[in-house]
């Protein structure tokens, strides 16, 4: 098996260095992280199914914890343009693949809608809505599924800590941080007792960035014409119990007019799909990809 190779891409506009991380063997297929903020580290288990057949290229976006930004210099539009200077670094003039997992989705419906050359296909994971409910679809699609989530999410993450007898408050710092995960784990998996499978958070979580990003992207906007016009495949894989509620009754909803998007609900899976569903989503994503 090939080593991961670590490498590092200046952007166009200088200000930036971005740390990418190539693994397997194959053509490329690109994917992007959520967050926005977030370092890449916490999808490698997602994609590593792929590496006999593709060389898989993860990055993190600028200001995430490896490709550090000021933030003046992080907006949307320059993800934007990252992602096809990305691209043209791996391919040259030819289209890649793009997996995307969260906010990711964003990111990669504008860079389709920049660069509609550039992509062979999408495969957006627990993705975002196509579009921003208005206040009557959100009331009318959110509220049958979160009446009860918080409690639910916090009820979940109790009975995890008893099991593990972490419930108490005098703890070690390993133990916390556990804690942590835990509770962490109640809001991103359908089975949190595989809490220890979890990456990312805390210190590879960039809040600034986040924000930064946030104040730039479109979020109001419609993308369905967007993904109708680029007219390539584009897989959308989300769980039943995804903590992005509006997403999946939203996706459903909005399908019609797109006759290039597939939408697959993993049962029993939450926004770490690959954690919750493994062999399900293993078959899901292998299947998206062999369609671009």
């Amino acid at each position: 098996m090939t080593l991961p190779e670590e490498w590092y891409l200046d952007t166009a506009d200088r200000h930036c260095t971005l740390c990418v991380v190539e693994r397997g063997e194959g053509p490329p297929v690109v994917v992007l992280h959520g967050g926005p903020g977030h370092s890449h580290s916490y999808l490698a288990d997602a994609v590593r199914c792929l590496e006999p057949e593709f060389r898989v290229v993860l990055y993190d976006q600028r200001g995430a914890l490896l490709s550090p930004c000021d933030e003046a210099h992080i907006s949307h539009s320059s993800n934007v343009e990252d992602l096809e200077l990305l691209r043209r670094e791996l391919a040259g003039d030819e289209p890649v693949p793009i997996i995307a997992h969260s906010a990711g989705a964003m990111l990669a419906m504008s860079y389709v809608e920049r660069y509609p050359q550039g992509a062979r296909g999408l495969v957006l994971v627990g993705s975002l809505p196509i579009r921003y409910p208005t206040p009557d679809e959100f009331e009318e699609l959110s509220i049958p599924l979160t009446d009860d989530s918080q409690e639910r999410y916090e009820r979940r993450a109790r009975q995890q800590l008893d099991v593990e007898g972490l419930g108490g408050d005098v703890l070690s710092a390993k133990d916390r941080t556990r804690q942590w995960r835990i509770q962490f784990a109640a809001g991103n998996l359908y089975h949190v007792d595989r809490w220890r499978q979890l990456r990312g958070g805390r210190i590879h979580y960039n809040e600034a960035v986040g924000i930064a990003t946030a104040k730039t992207a479109p979020h109001g906007q419609d993308f369905t014409p967007v993904l109708k016009a680029f007219g390539n495949p584009v897989t959308v894989i989300n769980g039943d119990q995804e903590h992005i509620r509006i997403g999946l009754p939203f996706w459903q909803r909005t399908l019609e007019p797109l006759p290039n998007v597939e939408l697959v609900v993993l049962k029993d899976a939450g926004h770490a799909a690959w954690i919750d569903q493994p062999a399900d989503f293993e078959t899901a994503l292998k299947r998206a990809l062999a369609k671009c």
